[in-house]
């Protein structure tokens, strides 16, 4: 049996990004192919670098495709992973993530109780005028056969590879400083392999998860109560519960950062990328909110225990108001939203799992990068993050374009440097047209001008806008309004004092507005440029019922 590191490089496929100098970007795709940064860009915000990509694009793929073979969707002959970037479900475009929306209409096509006109609503926010619905009946048996059970034991098995996942990271990174090179690799290759078996689960989940969702939103419309969907899907008790708990815990000294650090220092700036800088390298950006939290006490019903109850509670009663439709609509309802909350909350725990295999990854990097630096290799140790596993497993040999270590670094650093400018369409056929992301100007909109997006989570709160890139350094009061691109388990910190959500990306079950609904903040997401209309320290409105931001003053 192949060792932990072999596992996976064994298996590159030919036609993969292995062997490119640029391995982040597809300029050569066919015109006619449809992308989108809908779904895809929520797990991996930002830009990728070589290693990142290089770590989760292969298992990523192989777990989507083994997904559907589990549900009954695809046959054992469609779980290769194909050389063809037009038949990936994934990729990437100047750096950053994209999903291929005519691979998920073609299995939406094979799927009972949706279509590829439901997918594209879904992933753009609206249906092209030429796509046209072609179901198929006839994956139906082996769907009926192997779906329910595979989604019945699903929630026991997820639980219990996350505590697994858990154990290992603790006892993985405690090995790290003595491991040497072939030990870092051989590490680094057993994250990967956990990582990939843990996103099969995940994916299951948050597909699950989606339809359960669609299915309350159905339900909502039907009887007459649009928007009560997201006073249904607040309260489902999500891992960020518990880091927003033991934040408050740690601030009254009713936990020690050690402790704090062992359950959630993987999180941390930037995570969905390996290259980021976690809690347990850099604990800063805790420690520094930790007086504002100090100023929340036990019974204020800011205090996160108490918010959790709170909206748990706002999720029966709307429970209980959609169940008052009509006898039958309150039987589905009462078992609907005890399986939405069930899986929305393992939905949070599968992004948390799949961050634990990035932590050991960080470490076990870091520590290669400190090593090859010893030896002479690279110049410092962060180079390590601009070489693929392939070429690190490889020993460096054999570089594309002829390029020397030194110089191959180089090239793809400042490609990731310019790329962070940069930023994709939200929807596109082909190649896509990039634009330069410019800075909001100082003024930002005029009085009165309203910010139109998604009614995430319910309430109005008015206060200062603040307009955050990057969580670890920004200057954030107690009662500010939150203002950004996208978030991840990493700004949980800042949740905590916000007074309300606005973000440019996202749909209902984006991380963003989950956290809101947990927390009781409104949140308006989907705005596509609110961060840059709205400027810094601007008075802002946000109704969360409506889907709107106004400017104030």
């Amino acid at each position: 049996m192949p060792d932990a590191s072999s596992r996976w490089s064994a298996s590159r496929f030919v036609g993969g990004s292995e062997g490119r100098v640029d391995t982040l970007d597809n300029a050569d795709c066919k015109p006619d192919v449809c992308w989108t940064t809908g779904n895809v860009a929520d797990a991996f915000p930002g830009v990728f670098t070589a290693f990142t990509f290089s770590f989760v694009h292969e298992p990523m793929e192989i777990a989507m495709r083994r997904m559907f073979h589990t549900l009954g969707v695809f046959t054992a002959d469609e779980l290769s992973v194909s050389p063809r970037l037009e038949d990936q479900f994934w990729n990437a475009f100047a750096g950053r993530a994209a999903a291929n929306i005519d691979q998920f209409r073609r299995v939406a096509g094979l799927l009972p109780g949706t279509s590829a006109t439901a997918i594209e609503q879904q992933l753009f926010g609206y249906v092209r005028p030429e796509t046209v619905d072609d179901n198929s009946l006839h994956r139906y048996p082996a769907i009926l056969a192997k779906a329910p059970r595979a989604v019945t034991t699903l929630p026991k098995r997820h639980d219990a590879m996350f505590a697994d996942l858990r154990a290992w990271r603790l006892a993985s990174l405690a090995r790290v400083p003595d491991l040497d090179e072939a030990g870092c690799l051989e590490l680094i290759g057993d994250a990967k392999h956990r990582f990939g078996r843990f996103m099969l689960e995940h994916l299951i989940v948050a597909f699950v998860s989606s339809g359960l969702a669609d299915r309350l939103t159905d339900l909502t419309t039907k009887a007459g109560l649009p928007g009560l969907e997201a006073r249904l899907l607040s309260g489902v008790g999500s891992d960020e519960n518990e880091v927003a708990n033991d934040l408050w815990e740690l601030a009254h000294e009713q936990l020690s950062l050690a402790e704090f650090l062992d359950r959630h220092g993987y999180h941390g700036p930037n995570e969905g990328q390996i290259s980021g800088v976690s809690w347990r390298e850099d604990p800063s950006p805790v420690l520094n909110r930790l007086a504002d939290y100090r100023n929340i006490a036990a019974d204020d019903p800011r205090a996160p225990r108490n918010r959790s109850a709170a909206q748990a509670r706002l999720r029966a009663e709307a429970a209980a108001e959609l169940g008052s439709t009509s006898r039958v609509v309150g039987a589905q309802v009462r078992l609907l939203v005890k399986l939405t909350a069930r899986f929305l909350a393992l939905r949070e725990q599968g992004k948390a799992g799949y961050l634990l295999t990035f932590d050991v990854t960080k470490a076990a990097c870091r520590r290669l990068g400190a090593l090859l630096v010893e030896r002479g290799v690279l110049a410092d140790p962060e180079d390590v993050f601009h070489l693929t596993h392939g070429e690190l497993v490889d020993g460096l040999t054999d570089l594309p374009g002829g390029l020397s270590v030194a110089d191959l670094v180089a090239t793809r650093r400042a490609l990731y440097e310019e790329r962070t400018d940069l930023r994709l369409p939200q929807a596109w056929q082909g190649v896509p047209v990039l634009t330069k992301v410019e800075e909001p100007s100082a003024e930002g909109s005029a009085v009165g001008a309203v910010v139109k997006g998604l009614a995430a989570s319910s309430g109005v709160a008015e206060g200062r806008a603040r307009v955050v890139r990057d969580p670890a350094t920004a200057e954030f009061d107690d009662g500010d309004i939150l203002v950004c691109e996208n978030t991840d388990p990493g700004w949980i910190s800042l949740f905590l004092v916000a007074a309300a959500v606005v973000t440019d990306q996202g749909g209902m079950l984006s991380h963003g507005p989950i956290v809101a609904r947990e927390l009781g903040l409104p949140c308006v997401c989907g705005t596509e440029d609110g961060s840059r209309r709205i400027a810094d320290g601007q008075r802002v409105r946000v109704d969360g019922d409506a889907g709107i931001v106004t400017v104030l003053e």
